[in-house]
């Protein structure tokens, strides 16, 4: 089976392996270029919905203070999680994987686990909706902490 078959059978079927996930996110991103953030929208059977956005911009520090209900401040990360989870509620989507495009090696940017947090913390009420963070480095796809297991029933 060549590249492109490979390619087009798991744009076609439930990514509910993360080898899967990352082989897909690996031949549609290739290489980390910047620091960005990118979501892939899934259907109710984690198929491709072929739509993947790149969200650029976003704050340096993942703790900073985006919101400040009366209830105090709540984080750049929680409140980007928030809103991919509205994304997924307001959409025909069931799910979404979250990648974090990081120019270097695993593990070189120290802030990453708190975005990953803050979208994990955003999800809180449908985790099933966040089927995986994945990391996009120069060496590679890699999924990041826990993913969801299966897709809803």
């Amino acid at each position: 089976m060549t590249q492109n078959e490979n390619l087009l059978d798991l744009d076609h079927r439930p990514l509910t392996d993360d080898r899967d996930l990352e082989r897909l996110v690996g031949a549609l991103l290739d290489t980390a270029l910047v620091e960005r953030a990118w979501i892939m929208l899934l259907d109710d059977q984690w198929r491709s919905t072929k739509v993947i956005i790149p969200i650029n911009d976003l704050p340096q520090d993942p703790m900073s203070p985006a919101a400040m209900p009366s209830s105090g401040p709540v984080s750049a990360a929680r409140v980007f999680g928030e809103r991919i989870a509205q994304i997924i509620e307001q959409t025909p989507a069931a799910a979404v994987v979250v990648i974090w495009e990081r120019p270097g090696g695993p593990g070189s940017d120290p802030k990453l686990m708190r975005w990953v947090d803050g979208m994990r913390d955003g999800f809180a009420a449908n985790p099933r909706a966040l089927r995986a963070q994945l990391v996009l480095t120069n060496e590679g796809v890699q999924t990041l902490g826990r993913s969801a297991l299966r897709p809803a029933a």
